[in-house]
């Protein structure tokens, strides 16, 4: 160890502060959380939102969207109709997290430790997005809430801690198909530090963690709430399917002839997505593999592995054309969806009407999703350097617990992605939030060389983010 590194004890050991400075970041996590209400009352309408309230007001489900987000909209309705008990909740859960990592910061490292992570809460994707009545913020919100109880866990010593932090992680994995990916890192950090030391316990802990998150999934989405089948996988098959075909690869799609299958790929498919050209019309090809899969039964998924597999490379380069998109790394162009302000028109009585912090929130966050910290690229190769620097930290466990998650969640649109809304990689901005605060907390036991090793690959790609918009805005 070197003189300029404090000791592991040194750290572990709560730093002397005023009592008033809690008190002080209780305010700030209030006052912040009150900002965010009156930007948002009562939560940003969106088509998924419509969808979901009506589920929830009638207790009827379909599995479109995983029906648990709307079983406890369902719930929170005795408290008040509309989105105003939802959004409430998700900002309870965002500032109550973020405080109370906060407050451990504070007690272990001091005032600006603490502000920083507070700071990095005002980030206005991050406390934009939340504002909006979707699954991809609750979804994100559950897991921060349940990594601050364990990071509390890991430094207070409070084992009981990890019974609600798991229980929120199963819920958490619940709200998205792909859920499972940001969730297991942490069931991870949830569970018994010695199921995890030696690689062949690790590997048993994992298997019954992920297992853990699958059925909970299918009781909390299946057996206890029954929904109606909608078959959202053969929309993902029928994306790849048209992106197998417009990369040169073979028709994969059942009873759709090559000549109508190439038309229908070029009027509708780009990298981004596929239908938005024209819905009706472009709808003719998932239809085809509707009847096909009750026709025939065969799985939709049979039919996706037996195209992927007669043509390999067209899906790959499909894929990663898409990914690119999904990431926003190097494309010539940034969507528009930074923060929704939208109010979908619907005749349940949900109503969101923009007030003038609404947009000042709304284009802070199209200037930053217009930089390089604002691309979920950025945020992965952040969460490769937190990786980097986790192994000789105090809090190495929960840094590899939050970049692993982060990491995994975004590497799992690789194959699942459909769409590339920045909603849907938010959990990896806050993992990337939250870690990053404590990894800069602990900055003073980080050789300079590993630092520079930490920020190369964050360097690197934004870097080339910029050198691609650049192209793009010459071209």
């Amino acid at each position: 160890m070197t003189p300029s590194q404090p000791s592991v004890q040194a750290s572990l050991s709560p730093a002397r502060t005023v009592p008033r400075d809690g008190r002080l970041l209780a305010l700030f996590c209030v006052l912040g959380a009150a900002l965010q209400i009156y930007a948002f009352h009562w939560g940003v309408i969106t088509p998924d939102s419509v969808v979901q309230y009506g589920q929830a007001l009638t207790g009827v489900y379909d599995d479109w969207h995983p029906p648990i987000t709307a079983w406890v909209w369902r719930q929170l309705l005795r408290l008040g109709s509309g989105g105003a008990p939802f959004l409430i909740m998700d900002v309870a859960l965002y500032w109550s997290a973020l405080g109370l990592v906060a407050h451990g910061l504070l007690r272990r490292h001091g005032r600006l430790a603490a502000l920083t992570m507070l700071g990095l809460a005002f980030l206005p994707i991050a406390f934009g997005q939340v504002g909006a009545i979707l699954k991809d913020p609750f979804m994100a919100c559950v897991l921060l809430a349940a990594t601050a109880l364990l990071v509390r866990r890991e430094w207070g010593g409070l084992g009981w801690l990890g019974l609600p932090a798991t229980l929120l992680i199963l819920l958490a994995g619940a709200t998205r198909f792909n859920a499972l990916f940001a969730a297991l890192p942490l069931m991870l950090l949830a569970a018994p530090r010695h199921w995890i030391l030696r690689p062949v316990t690790c590997v048993a802990t994992a298997t019954a963690a992920a297992a853990l998150l699958v059925g909970a999934n299918w009781t909390l989405n299946e057996a206890m709430l029954r929904p109606g089948h909608s078959h959202p996988i053969n929309s993902l098959v029928n994306f790849d399917l048209a992106g197998i075909v417009a990369h040169g690869g073979a028709n994969g799609w059942p009873g759709l002839a090559d000549p109508e299958a190439r038309a229908l790929v070029a009027r509708c498919y780009t990298p981004r997505l596929y239908g938005m050209a024209d819905e009706q019309l472009c709808a003719r090809a998932e239809e085809t593999i509707a009847i096909h899969v009750a026709q025939r039964h065969e799985s939709a998924i049979a039919v996706w592995l037996r195209a992927i597999a007669a043509s390999p490379v067209a899906w790959m380069r499909h894929r990663l054309d898409h990914l690119n998109w999904n990431w926003r790394f190097l494309v010539p162009s940034v969507p528009d969806d930074a923060v929704y302000m939208m109010s979908a028109p619907n005749e349940l009585g949900l109503h969101f009407l923009a007030n003038p912090l609404t947009k000042i929130v709304g284009g802070a966050a199209r200037i930053m999703a217009w930089t390089p910290l604002g691309r979920p690229a950025t945020w992965l190769a952040i969460a490769i350097g937190l990786l980097i620097v986790a192994p000789g930290l105090p809090s190495r466990r929960i840094l590899l617990a939050l970049g692993g998650s982060a990491l995994l969640y975004g590497l799992a649109y690789a194959v699942v992605s459909v769409a590339p809304d920045l909603r849907y990689n938010l959990w990896t901005l806050f993992a990337v939030m939250m870690g990053g605060a404590i990894a800069f907390a602990e900055r003073a036991y980080i050789p300079g060389e590993r630092w520079k090793l930490a920020l190369l690959p964050a360097i690197v790609v934004m870097k080339l983010e910029v050198i691609a918009l650049l192209v793009g805005a010459i071209g």
